[in-house]
């Protein structure tokens, strides 16, 4: 029987298994099918409580539960109708929920009429509900809101903490010491504070008890000496009896300052003690580099104590066989380098004495935090568990609540286990205190400890193997184990084993929160003929730029490598599914920006990836709220009189504020001397501005926020200058949120600068679904025929630097058996430290940037687990002078799969060097790039301003009929051309072909709804509309009009130039230029003006003519831009009722 065999074997055990009443915790791989292993457990105890109640399955997140009940949900009405399905696992569900509706309808639970009573929930709601049951016990009293972002309180929290330096009591003194400390930095303080009480779930219990500091050292010496150990395990006795004259010959070539000369006297074995910390440290630079590498013979010199002599070079060959018998494996070398960061005993009382005060000041800020909540009525997730802990258990043990929970719950299921937090464990501690062995109840935990990439929400991978290790509390848990992956291809699978087991720890470890690697087997035979039989499997796309290359021009080289594949993908079956999955947000931009401005026919949809906080519609409102807010911000009142709704010119403004930095704008707008020398069309905006302001101010606090800045903006034409309906939705969102934020703690404007920097645009609903970009993180629990993962060169693994660090350490005591100490250690400036060795702290931070680099590889994993079909993987290398490619950073994801994929990096390295000097290092391509402020600008300034009616936005909802506009036929054929120009450009953008008649007629109400904003009435809307349409549908239709239309060299539609000519700024916009090439490898230059005008179509060509060449100046003024270019110009008009191009010569 080989491993795979042997592998299905486990699985299929471990299947049946689960199913038995007994406590289990299952290690479930990726694409394992443990959402139904989950509900094939949840219907068979179905089939053994009195209730369904006594059942709860507990998740991570509101969709994870939601899918699970929809799962029980649908197994139960397929066994319900009686259609048994096809696939053998199916069928064992369809059992259990046949028999489970059976026990049903015998107790009349009438499941599938009343679903509410499966109790699936996520642990937040779990404990939110624990606290509303006991109210006095959880101290909550009246139950709270929930505040999904509490940064602001923690902030409120961390200045009243600062605010005690001014009394005169014990918390003054605590407060003074630790800003002593931090030299006088309250700023640095109040930011430290606000991390700390983010993560005071993992610290609190602690603070109360940081008295003991002899615990601490004993703590702390015993880790010292587990590091200690794991290097004597490659330093064995034997080795170093051979280590020891070739050290000794080293220290007596150097000085007695440098580390080695400490073992001149080495005799015999070291010590596994902290106290020979410094031989141990001396040794390890005898063997390794400054990087922490083996040394190689040709680094083995003079300097390290070998001289070129005779003696000399004999002793460095003698080391060198030695060095290479250890380098077994890249651990070996950080296993030994480790010991450089182990910090000594000796850091005395007053790092102590600094811990206890940290300790004091962390609990006066966390009081603080508490009355703010309290007068706020909000708390946090952390708050809402910890007081659920508090009312389940109490000084004297076991609440009542506790009790009646553990008669009424029989059986808990836990799902994505390897993500919980310490307090999460504790909370089942508590839910399960009452147990006892074999009375008939469960718990049933499921989770990947290989997928645990949660830090950030305090999850510990190292909790589920204790758990699996130990049980929880006096509740032993039988380990199974599924090996089956039943959603990615064997290719895919094959590579997957392979890669990440070299790259995964060797071994587990609860300390460093590392996972060995668990292999698994594919579930999903190829079949011949099918896609992932052809092209299945795994792709490395090497990006190779030259070393001087900027980040941003390298980010540009990948996204246009990027692009192709996904383009590659959809030729090659356009239903495929297709995500690019990133670490950070920021991988994305440059792809973004790459689709939007070269490849706008890619649809795609971003979940929480693109920023609304950069997005110039965003920028505008939120000026106008701050500038409405105070009238002495001159930065955003001078905004909004740039912004597309009043659009003054820079001269104008120079006019209005240049001379007089004292006065505020608004004042300065009611200056009629000043606004005299304004242009009369910059008077006529100012005019609108002041009018619509003035009433706007003049109603300051007597309208909700909401109301009043919404209808300020409308009333300033704010939705006019709104060209997509991207952009409609993101303003919304933007006064959705000042809606949230006055029904929760209150508006004001530190809160809403803090959260419109986390409002990102929603997913496109008419983009094409198959292709998605989305973070690793979101992907999880997703899966996609195509995966591309970009940005694999990027080292993510940046720390913070808290206020203090601590570290459980559990130990045996000959009296108390296991015990648990802490060690806790302050931040430390560097100029507080008396010498360069590690701290406490900096040995503490290690452990914990050692976790975030293992999370970082798992998070690789989750990302390669999500294809079915197709991983691509694209990296950025470097090469030198000598076109030898750069090693990636080791902890990078490039870094990490570096063994398995470094040859097509070396073979396009090869390639790369041919061509190199004939490449252009300016990568990015704007030529054909609009700036969005600048067309803005342009189609934002309608002449009517002027006569826009003066009702107040203040005096309800509606408008009458009879204040619109008069239908003014010039201004109608105004915005009828300017509708027809910007479809034009929509559609040279994308696919000719996706613009398809029906697409047009769906068009038809927006064109109409947009006119109508322009102050138009219904009829004439709806007529213009309907020209717009058939315009557009006439040029798609007509050979001539494809032909202006098609993709060509610098093809650009809409384009502005600016000029400036007797030192005045002149815009002007062509409506289509491009590249044609003719024969015999020449150009031209194309320059052609569109025409929306309703022409008769039985105009001769002759009158055609005429009529094109009254555009003739224009034309002229567009070529001259061009003038610099050198290459022939052809001018043309383009009439697009007709479909037909008039070429006018110049």
């Amino acid at each position: 029987m080989n491993h795979q065999q042997t592998l299905i074997q486990e699985d299929e055990a471990s299947r049946i298994r689960a199913l038995e009443l007994e406590s289990f915790i299952v290690e479930a791989p990726a694409g394992a099918g443990k959402t139904e292993l989950l509900t094939q457990r949840y219907l068979k105890l179905l089939q053994t409580v009195s209730a369904p109640e006594e059942i709860i399955a507990i998740t991570f997140t509101n969709k994870a539960a939601a899918e699970m009940r929809l799962r029980i949900l649908d197994s139960l009405k397929l066994a319900s109708d009686g259609a048994l399905p096809p696939q053998p696992h199916k069928q064992i569900t369809f059992a259990l929920a046949q028999t489970a509706l059976k026990i049903s309808a015998q107790l009349g639970w009438q499941l599938l009429e009343n679903p509410a009573r499966l109790r699936i929930t996520t642990i937040d709601a779990l404990c939110g509900n624990l606290a509303r049951q006991m109210p006095l016990l959880s101290r909550f009293g009246s139950q709270p809101m929930m505040c999904l972002d509490a940064g602001l309180h923690y902030q409120e929290a961390a200045r009243r903490t600062l605010e005690m330096l001014e009394g005169d009591d014990d918390f003054a003194e605590v407060v003074a010491e630790t800003l002593r400390h931090l030299d006088n930095d309250s700023a640095k303080l109040t930011e430290l504070l606000v991390s700390m009480l983010r993560l005071r779930d993992q610290w609190l219990n602690h603070t109360q008890q940081l008295d003991a500091q002899d615990g601490a050292e004993s703590a702390l010496r015993h880790l010292l000496t587990q590091d200690l150990a794991q290097a004597a395990r490659i330093l064995t006795p034997a080795v170093q009896n051979q280590l020891m004259p070739l050290a000794r010959f080293a220290a007596s070539n150097l000085a007695c300052e440098e580390p080695v000369a400490l073992l001149l006297d080495w005799e015999t074995p070291l010590p596994v003690m902290p106290e020979a910390l410094a031989l141990w440290r001396a040794v390890v630079d005898l063997l390794l580099t400054n990087s922490g590498t083996f040394r190689k013979e040709k680094g083995i010199n003079k300097r390290n104590g070998f001289p070129a002599e005779k003696v000399g070079k004999e002793k460095k060959a003698e080391l060198s066989r030695l060095i290479e018998a250890l380098n077994t494996s890249e651990e070996s070398a950080e296993n030994l380098a480790r010991i450089r960061t182990l910090p000594g005993l000796q850091h005395g009382d007053a790092s102590w004495q600094l811990v206890a005060t940290f300790a004091r000041l962390l609990n006066l800020a966390v009081a603080h935090l508490w009355a703010v909540f309290q007068e706020v009525g909000e708390v946090d997730f952390i708050g809402v568990a910890e007081r659920a802990l508090q009312a389940l258990e109490d000084e004297s043990g076991a609440t009542d609540l506790a009790m009646k929970l553990d008669y009424r719950i029989r059986h808990l299921l836990v799902d994505e286990f390897q993500d919980t937090s310490p307090t999460q464990v504790e909370l089942l501690r508590r839910l399960t205190r009452g147990w006892q062995m074999d009375d008939g109840r469960t718990l049933f935990c499921v989770g990947d400890p290989m997928q645990s990439i949660y830090r950030f929400r305090k999850a510990e991978v190292g909790l589920f193997l204790q758990v699996a290790q130990s049980g929880i509390d006096h509740i032993r848990l039988t380990k199974l184990k599924l090996c089956r992956n039943n959603r990615s291809c064997p290719q895919v699978v094959d590579w997957i084993n392979q890669a990440f087991d070299q790259a995964f720890p060797a071994e587990d470890s609860v300390s460093r929160g590392a996972i060995a690697y668990r292999a698994f087997v594919a579930g999903k035979p190829n079949v011949a003929g099918k896609p992932e039989a052809d092209d299945g499997g795994v792709e490395t796309h090497a990006v190779i730029v030259a070393a001087d290359l900027s980040k941003a021009q390298a980010a540009m080289q990948e996204a246009i490598q990027v692009a192709n594949i996904i383009e590659a993908e959809q030729y090659a079956d356009p239903q495929r599914s297709i995500a690019v999955l990133v670490r950070a947000r920021s991988h994305l931009h440059a792809l973004v920006a790459e689709i939007r401005r070269e490849r706008p026919h890619i649809k795609f949809q971003a979940v929480e990836i693109e920023a609304l906080s950069g997005r110039q519609s965003i920028q505008d409102v939120l000026a106008l709220t701050y500038a409405l807010h105070h009238r002495a911000d001159r930065v955003h009142w001078l905004a909004i009189l740039r912004a597309p709704w009043c659009g003054l010119t820079l001269a104008d403004l120079h006019v209005l504020a240049a001379d007089n930095h004292q006065a505020t704008i608004w004042s300065l707008m009611q200056d009629e001397a000043r606004i005299a020398n304004m242009s009369a069309d910059g008077q006529t905006r100012l005019a609108h501005m002041r009018e619509v302001l003035a009433q706007a101010l003049a109603h300051q606090g007597r309208l909700r926020t909401r109301r009043w800045v919404e209808g300020v903006w409308i009333q300033l034409n704010g939705p006019a200058c709104l060209w997509e309906a991207g952009d409609v939705r993101d303003v919304q969102a933007f006064f959705d949120l000042i809606s949230q934020l006055e029904a929760g703690s209150g508006f004001s404007l530190p809160a809403l600068e803090e959260q419109v920097l986390k409002l990102y645009a929603a997913p496109d609903a008419e983009a094409d679904e198959r292709l998605q970009f989305m973070t690793i993180h979101k992907s999880k629990g997703l899966e996609f025929d195509t995966v591309i993962l970009p940005g694999l060169a990027s080292d993510n693994t940046q720390q913070d630097q808290p206020l203090l660090l601590w570290e459980e350490v559990s130990m045996r005591d000959e009296f108390a058996g296991s015990v648990t100490e802490l060690v806790a250690a302050p931040l430390m400036p560097k100029n507080k430290r008396s010498n360069d060795l590690p701290t406490p702290y900096d040995y503490l931070q290690g452990l914990e940037k050692e976790r975030a680099q293992n999370e970082s590889l798992r998070v690789l994993y989750v990302a390669a687990t999500r294809t079915e079909r197709k991983l691509h993987l694209v990296g950025i290398a470097k090469i030198d002078d000598k076109f030898e490619v750069k090693t990636p950073a080791a902890h990078s994801h490039l870094g990490y799969l570096w063994p398995n994929i470094c040859a097509p990096f070396m073979q396009a390295a090869a390639a790369f060097a041919e061509q190199e000097p004939a490449q252009d290092t300016a990568v990015p391509v704007t030529g054909n790039f609009i700036p969005q402020l600048l067309r803005l600008l342009q189609v934002g300034v309608p002449e009517r301003l002027a006569n826009m009616p003066s009702a107040s936005i203040f005096a309800g909802n509606s408008q009458k009929e009879n204040d619109t506009l008069p239908d003014d036929h010039l201004q109608l054929e105004k915005h009828t051309g300017i509708l027809a120009h910007r479809y034009m450009e929509l559609i040279a953008q994308s696919d000719l072909n996706s613009w398809t008649s029906e697409r047009l007629q769906n068009l038809q109400a927006a064109m109409c709804h947009w006119l109508l904003q322009q102050g138009h009435a219904q009829p004439a809307a709806e007529q213009a509309a309907t020209r717009v349409v058939q315009a557009l549908h006439t040029t798609l239709n007509s050979e001539q009009g494809r032909w202006v239309l098609q993709p060509r060299e610098q093809a650009a539609a809409e384009y502005a130039v600016t000029t400036a000519l007797a030192g005045n700024l002149s815009t002007q916009v062509i409506d289509r230029t491009f590249i044609e090439h003719i024969e015999n490898n020449n150009k031209v230059r194309w320059i052609i003006d569109f025409k929306s005008t309703a022409l008769e179509e039985s105009l001769s060509e002759a009158e055609l003519q005429r009529e094109a060449e009254f555009h003739r100046p224009q034309l002229q003024r567009y070529a001259a831009l061009f003038a610099d270019e050198g290459l022939p110009l052809r001018t043309a008009v383009f009439f697009l009722m007709l479909g037909k191009l008039v070429e006018v010569g110049i």
